[in-house]
């Protein structure tokens, strides 16, 4: 009997020892599951050596254990936001530096000065940047020292310098998508301009999809939520110097990352010297605020003042996940030898431009307004200025007008969805004997999204109440009959495009 009882236990106690280790064998399987497949909640604090990548994604995106380096693999898009939100829970450095830096000899320097050699001041269009503050302006103007090329310019007038700039653009783009650790091909480009500095030009602290502001209970900058930005889907950015201060006779121009928890001081370690071909990435939020110093003239240049105009050149590209956002890459149609040609057979007036049926960003005519051939068009162009400038409602500042080339105007809204242009002395499809020459109105949008309903009221409004000026102005000196019936046929004509009606 106390044999059998012995027996008894015996077996009890292997079965015991049986189930217990079954019960290991399946809680560490969990716990394996689970820790290859890491939820978001721990993804997002997965960050402690500043090293792992969050995980999320699939397996391509956790940390390769397996690895000698212990480098972690590529991010997927969710991955990398979880990235960037971990910073925020954390405030840690080591993250920081993940989401940002530089690359030093993207292209050569060889590359860059024959680049730089097809960039002459001449061929830069005007651009407001960041800079969009137009109340102090006492009457219309560009803004000063700062001054862009995109695709749809460069596409048109050398066809050297534009395949050099789009095989520049991709290891551009290339670089900042390993910089940042994503998964090949997932960065695509939002915009790309080539940027001119010029004596003065500058940029504030600023963020590249959302308008910041220093949240004195926090003491930190965040984005404000009441206030929308033109580009919110954007997830990163780079610049790459094109030349340095002994090649454009200048000083100062430095990228700066702002300290975003000191008001946007410049951070102490910050500031990137200007050196050809190093190119600096960062993400697009308020984690990375970010600005350019003041250009400012070599004064121990030995060169005259009068010829040499300091200039500091990069180009500067702006990334998306999305690719219904990727920008359009227009194919190289020359057609500045054209275009002369037509100015010159069309007595000194502009042909009517002709848009590429596939680009989503080309402008949509609202009307064509004839101007009377004994009215100067240059007269007219300063005038209209003037008084676009002087109507700056609902709120000064709600619009800025710029002036591009001689002879257009870009009227921008406060809210950045849309604009329009006014291009004046642009030959008529058919002249008439009253007229030749025409003004153009066109509105602008980036092709990802409408027109705001705030822009649309406004620009009705604006647009009425240009109608009426440019009344007054070309029928005060009619002789009446045929010119001043037809004069107002077509004014009638170009208040019908537009979306609101005349306030009675």
């Amino acid at each position: 009997e106390v044999v059998g009882r012995q027996h008894q236990v015996v077996k009890t106690t292997m079965v015991t020892m049986l189930h217990y280790k079954f019960a290991l064998a399946v809680l560490a399987a969990l716990a394996l599951l689970f820790f290859v497949h890491c939820p978001t909640s721990w993804a997002a604090k997965s960050y402690a050596d500043g090293s792992a990548a969050a995980c999320g994604g699939g397996d391509d995106t956790c940390p390769d254990s397996s690895s000698s380096t212990g480098k972690s693999k590529c991010l997927h898009p969710s991955d990398f936001q979880h990235r960037v939100a971990s910073l925020f829970d954390n405030e840690s450095e080591s993250v920081l530096t993940l989401l940002r830096g530089t690359v030093d000899k993207v292209i050569s320097n060889e590359d860059a000065k024959e680049l730089v050699a097809l960039l002459p001041l001449s061929d830069f269009v005007e651009s407001s940047g960041y800079e969009t503050d137009n109340k102090d302006r006492a009457q219309y103007a560009a803004p000063v020292a700062y001054a862009g090329l995109g695709l749809k310019e460069l596409s048109t007038t050398n066809e050297e310098r534009y395949t050099k700039l789009l095989q520049i653009r991709e290891k551009i783009r290339s670089a900042t998508e390993s910089s940042l650790n994503l998964c090949p091909g997932l960065l695509k480009i939002d915009y790309t301009t080539i940027a001119q500095k010029t004596e003065g030009g500058a940029h504030r602290a600023h963020a590249d999809n959302c308008v910041h502001y220093f949240d004195d209970k926090a003491k930190t900058a965040v984005c404000d939520p009441s206030r929308q930005h033109p580009y919110p889907k954007r997830v990163a950015a780079s610049i790459l110097y094109l030349n340095d201060p002994a090649d454009g006779n200048f000083n100062g121009g430095e990228f700066y990352f702002a300290n975003r928890t000191h008001f946007g001081e410049v951070e102490d370690s910050g500031r990137v010297a200007v050196e050809t071909g190093k190119m600096i990435y960062f993400t697009s939020g308020v984690e990375n605020l970010h600005g350019a110093l003041k250009v400012e003239r070599d004064s121990s240049s030995e060169q005259d003042e009068g010829t040499t105009i300091p200039r500091r050149l990069a180009i500067a590209m702006w990334y998306v996940f999305d690719e219904s956002l990727e920008e359009f890459v227009p194919t190289f149609q020359a057609s500045a030898a054209s275009e002369e040609e037509a100015t010159s057979s069309l007595g000194g007036l502009k042909p009517r431009k002709v848009y590429d049926p596939n680009d989503p960003n080309a402008p949509k005519e609202l009307f064509t307004l004839p101007i009377p051939d004994r009215i100067d068009i240059s007269s007219l162009f300063q005038s209209a200025g003037a008084y676009l400038v002087s109507q700056n409602k609902p709120l000064a500042g709600s619009w800025t007008i710029s002036q591009y080339g001689e002879d257009t105007l870009h009227v921008l809204f406060k809210d950045h969805s849309a604009m329009f242009s006014l291009d004046f002395g642009v030959a008529l499809i058919e002249a008439t004997s009253h007229a030749k020459a025409s003004v153009v109105v066109e509105r602008h949008t980036d092709g990802s999204r409408a027109a705001s309903l705030q822009y649309m009221l406004q620009e009705s409004i604006l647009l009425h109440g240009l109608l009426d000026y440019l009344s007054n102005v070309i029928l005060n000196e009619s002789s009446g009959g045929a010119e001043e019936e037809y004069v107002g046929h077509e004014m009638e004509k170009a208040r019908d495009t537009l979306p609101a009606r005349r306030a009675s």
